[in-house]
C-alpha cells in the first residue's frame, strides 16, 4: 500500500510538471510572432513596417522592401536586401509596451504598433 502511494505521488507531480511545461510553453507561441504581426509606423509617419506570418515589409518614405523575419526572446530579426541605407539583417528589440527599438546604427526610428 505505500508503494502504491508512492507511486500516485511521482504520477500526479510528473503531470503537474507536464501542464506547466505546456502551459509555458503556449505563452511562448503566444507571445512570440503572434504578437508582433501587425502594422507599425514612426511618429511622423515616414517609416513604415508590417510584419505577418514570418514575412516582413518595410518602408521609408517611398522606397519599400519586402523580407521575413523571425522572433527570438525579445527581439525580432528582419532579414531582406533592404538596399544600401539599411543592414541585411535588422534586429529590433521588441520591448515591454510593444514598440520596436530598432539598432543605434540605423536611420529607423522607434516604431509605435498602429491601433485597429
Amino acid at each position: 500500500m505505500f508503494a502504491r502511494n508512492s507511486e500516485l505521488k511521482v504520477l500526479t507531480v510528473q503531470r503537474a510538471m507536464l501542464a506547466v511545461i505546456l502551459a509555458i510553453a503556449m505563452l511562448g507561441v503566444a507571445c512570440g510572432s503572434g504578437g508582433v504581426d501587425g502594422k507599425y509606423r514612426d511618429a511622423s509617419g515616414t517609416f513604415n513596417a508590417e510584419f505577418k506570418d514570418g514575412k516582413a515589409y518595410i518602408a521609408m518614405g517611398s522606397y519599400a522592401v519586402d523580407g521575413t523575419y523571425k522572433i527570438e526572446g525579445n527581439k525580432l530579426i528582419a532579414t531582406g536586401d533592404f538596399g544600401m541605407m539599411l543592414p541585411h539583417t535588422i534586429v529590433f528589440t521588441i520591448l515591454s509596451d510593444g514598440t520596436l527599438d530598432p539598432p543605434r546604427d540605423t536611420p529607423i526610428p522607434r516604431l509605435e504598433k498602429v491601433k485597429k
